[in-house]
């Protein structure tokens, strides 16, 4: 059973069409990427997925389960970490981890295996404000947040977006452990460095993917050659 496996997802927003047949799939234990511009339909993607919005055609599964039918049980299976911090400024570090751990009916001890190493580097600011973090340690607190329940999937968009360049490493690193550790993986990334570390990447752009594959040398160069070679063919 894959992790992730998508067919023919569409998606409207009036006459904007953000995903035009969206499929690929993702095997256990990988971390698949997904590559392209500022409105290439990648955050329609996750929100789909993740069951967050409905698609207007298609399907799709994760952990085996259906995004539409089997929502409810689909959401406690699954960890995401959105492009905008999006967990509470105003509580302190300890605070926003207890919110999440608590909706999902777990305690940080009991998945501290699963989350101890990203939790060791945030623990001392743990009386701190999560709205006055660095932008690394806000990345770590979401990551951390989104593993308190041991998903078996994780979406992340766009996750070191604003982050410095030794947090982005280490970050990748515990993503790298994660995987090791059995964690399905969707990464959306605009670095080409951080997509060469993906298993496998989907290169999409205006709502379609272009290619599947490995990541090639001189991944930015191919990424644009195959847009202007698609835009040619249309």
């Amino acid at each position: 059973m894959k992790a992730i496996e998508a067919y023919q997802l569409t998606k409207s927003y009036g006459s904007v069409q953000a995903l035009k047949g969206v499929g690929f799939d993702v095997d256990r234990g990988e971390i698949f990427g997904l590559i392209g511009p500022d409105g290439a339909g990648k955050t329609s993607l996750f929100r789909i997925l993740t069951t967050l919005i409905l698609p207007d055609g298609g399907g799709a599964s994760v952990d085996g389960l259906d995004i539409v039918k089997d929502y409810r049980t689909l959401r406690s299976r699954v960890g995401y970490m959105p492009g905008r911090f999006s967990l509470y400024p105003d509580l302190s570090v300890e605070e926003n981890i207890n919110f999440f751990a608590n909706l999902f009916g777990v305690t940080l001890e009991e998945n501290y295996d699963l989350v101890a190493p990203i939790y060791r580097q945030i623990e001392p600011f743990r009386k701190r404000r999560a709205g006055k973090l660095s932008g690394g340690m806000k990345q770590k607190l979401a990551l951390c947040c989104a593993l308190i329940h041991k998903p078996d999937v994780l979406f992340l968009d766009e996750p070191t977006t604003g982050v410095d360049a030794v947090s982005c490493v280490e970050f990748w690193e515990m993503l790298a452990r994660l995987a090791e550790g059995g964690i399905s993986m969707l990464v959306s990334t605009p670095y080409m460095d951080e997509a060469a570390r993906c298993g496998r990447i989907a290169l999409i752009n205006e709502g379609e993917i272009l290619q599947i594959c490995p990541p090639p040398d001189h991944l930015e160069d191919y990424f644009i050659d195959l847009m202007q070679h698609h835009g040619q063919s249309h």
